[in-house]
């Protein structure tokens, strides 16, 4: 075998190996494996914290490889494939690919030469079937990332470009604003019970080509969709942590549940704090969404925050995903009602009695309670009545780029 066929850095096979090998099969079953955000692992950890990762996550799969009978590869600068000539057992590759996902679930390398741990996590795609075996397997990889999920098994339906096309144009967008510096931190006061302004939330807005102000509700589902909202968090992170840095101002972040499993965005986090020196000047509000459950990937980062003298709250709580179970596990400073739940108080009686227990609850716990969208001065007196610490709300304060 030549060695141009075999990868220097892992002495794993390559590419070239992996297609030939898929000829020769009858029944070839493919796995890919990307490392994520690995471009910003060498930027940020530099090429040779970088190389010191691809040797051990090939270590991690060649014992893999070597228990399950599979033949290993690395096919590109951050991923690898895993091969074996086999019958149609769609829940196999499932059982691996849950497998492979448990072994680097929030895996920490430490690197001898690099005082910093660094924590990676993987998506996966496979393709069971041998026509352009290694193509449908990419593609599910990137239907994965698009959807921001563990793994994607192909099937036909991801052919469908039509929305793949909307998301590359969006992306374009967001990608060239970024490249532009067209990203900017609006700022919302949070006003106290006596209507003083004590902190300000940090809120994403994009400008346009034309400097037209375009808001979150039309970009930022999407940039979730096609993998740019890291990206459009970091810079928020760092411009608002830099303008509170040499004044006394108190803002609070969004982070999404999987961001604490994003070694990325989580390192990222960790070093903005430490270079502007902030962590007393900043609320982490964690947003619900389907990853909150997997609460043990979310304590360690928290508690780490916490450490560091960060407040946290938990935000939208009161709807989707919400329980108290969680809420106690990540033990919070603040609570941010949702806001369907604040702007219906004064006529819904179900909104009424879940806000009155939520405050019961959170007063308990020693826990302070924000109301979100509060937009009358009727809102704001009940709200004042029930309870509630601290206000937020076009009523009191709208967005904007200044924090005054």
């Amino acid at each position: 075998m030549s060695n141009l066929q075999i990868d220097a850095l892992t002495n794993l096979h390559d590419r070239v190996t992996l297609v030939q090998d898929i000829n020769a099969m009858d029944k070839p079953k493919l796995i890919i494996l990307n490392i994520d955000s690995f471009k910003d692992i060498n930027e940020y950890y530099g090429n040779e914290a970088g190389d010191y990762v691809l040797c051990e996550v090939a270590d991690i799969l060649r014992n893999l490889a070597l228990q399950e009978g599979l033949n290993l590869y690395r096919i590109g600068a951050d991923e690898f494939a895993l091969l074996e000539d086999a019958i149609l057992d769609i829940d196999r590759y499932e059982e691996l690919s849950i497998k492979i996902l448990h072994l680097f679930k929030g895996k920490i390398i430490d690197n001898p030469n690099y005082k910093d741990e660094i924590e990676i996590n993987v998506t996966l795609g496979f393709a069971l079937e041998k026509d352009h075996i290694l193509k449908k397997a990419s593609m599910a990889l990137k239907e994965a990332k698009i959807k921001q999920i563990d793994y994607q098994c192909y099937f036909k339906r991801i052919d469908d470009k039509k929305e793949y096309i909307n998301q590359i144009k969006w992306s374009k967008f967001i990608r060239s604003a970024i490249k532009d510096d067209r990203v900017i931190p609006f700022y919302q006061p949070i006003f106290n019970a006596q209507r003083k302004v004590i902190k300000y939330e940090c809120l994403a807005r994009i400008l346009d080509e034309n400097e037209e102000i375009i808001p979150p509700g039309l970009f930022m589902s999407v940039s979730k969709k096609v993998k740019r909202y890291a990206d459009i968090e970091k810079l928020l992170i760092e411009k608002s942590f830099a303008k509170i840095s040499k004044t006394s101002d108190i803002v609070s972040v969004n982070l999404l549940a999987r961001d604490m499993s994003d070694s990325n965005v989580s390192n990222f986090v960790i070093s903005m704090l430490k270079k502007y020196r902030v962590s007393k000047q900043v609320v982490f509000e964690i947003l619900e969404d389907e990853n909150i459950t997997q609460i043990e990937r979310a304590e360690n980062f928290i508690q780490r925050l916490k450490k560091m003298g960060c407040k946290i709250a938990i935000d939208d709580f009161g709807t989707g995903y919400s329980n108290f179970s969680y809420l106690m596990k990540l033990d919070p400073d603040y609570i941010k009602i949702d806001g369907s739940l604040i702007k219906n108080v004064h006529k819904d009686k179900n909104s009424y009695a879940i806000v009155s227990s939520i405050i019961a609850f959170a007063r308990e716990l020693n826990i302070k309670t924000i109301a979100e969208f509060v937009h009358s001065e009727e809102i704001f007196d009940i709200c004042l009545d029930l309870g509630i610490d601290e206000f937020q709300g076009f009523y009191l304060g709208e967005p904007s780029p200044r924090i005054k």
